[in-house]
């Protein structure tokens, strides 16, 4: 056989040699599993984060009727309606502000001069477990200063502790509640007040 002949045939196989391995790198892993790609990015797994439970608002209303019966005979009476909000944190503590204010003249059964108290800061605290919010009062400050709450609404405020029920998925809650208070002077005060919750 010729030499150029020779040299012709083994550039056909050389170059058939070169394209078979070629197409079957095309078609084969170097990297089988369990073996690590060293030119791989890993992989980020997005992390998902568990979502806080954020606090709830409520508006608050509340209707007190209230009186200061006296041991000679008589009594006062006034009537509140009291507006504010409150915040239930997700560890179910509650916190709020409000104002009371005089819903018309206080009225006694005897000739008085002192002068009547009209409006009334209130701190609002409370509890929320096992779906019952369990409601407290305390007066911050009085509108005119100094004045006489004749009715004995403050001597019972202490005492109102409405328990509503405010569970997961409730807008509104109602509660009622009576309290009945020695004066001291062998007289007593009471007050009838009705609680109203509604989300915010």
């Amino acid at each position: 056989m010729p030499k150029a002949v020779k040299i012709i045939v083994w550039v056909v196989v050389f170059a058939a040699a070169v394209a078979a391995g070629a197409f079957m790198a095309s078609r084969s892993d170097p990297f089988p599993p369990g073996v690590e790609d060293p030119g791989a990015r890993p992989t980020i797994t997005p992390t998902s984060t568990p979502s806080t439970p954020s606090p709830t608002i409520w508006a608050l209303e509340m209707t007190s009727a209230t009186a200061h019966h006296l041991h000679v005979g008589g009594s006062c009476r006034s009537d509140w309606r009291v507006r504010g909000t409150i915040t239930i944190q997700p560890n179910g503590s509650a916190a709020g502000q409000g104002s009371a204010v005089l819903s018309g003249p206080a009225t006694c059964d005897f000739p008085q001069a002192q002068v009547q108290t009209k409006k009334i800061a209130l701190v609002v605290t409370g509890t929320l477990a096992g779906g019952s919010l369990r409601l407290s009062f305390s007066e911050a400050g009085r509108t005119p200063v100094g004045s006489q709450d004749l009715g004995g609404f403050t001597n019972t405020l202490h005492w109102i502790r409405p328990v509503l029920p405010v569970r997961d998925g409730s807008e509104r809650a109602t509660a009622s509640t009576q309290v009945s208070r020695p004066d001291g002077d062998l007289g007593s005060y009471s007050s009838d007040s009705r609680v109203k919750l509604s989300l915010q």
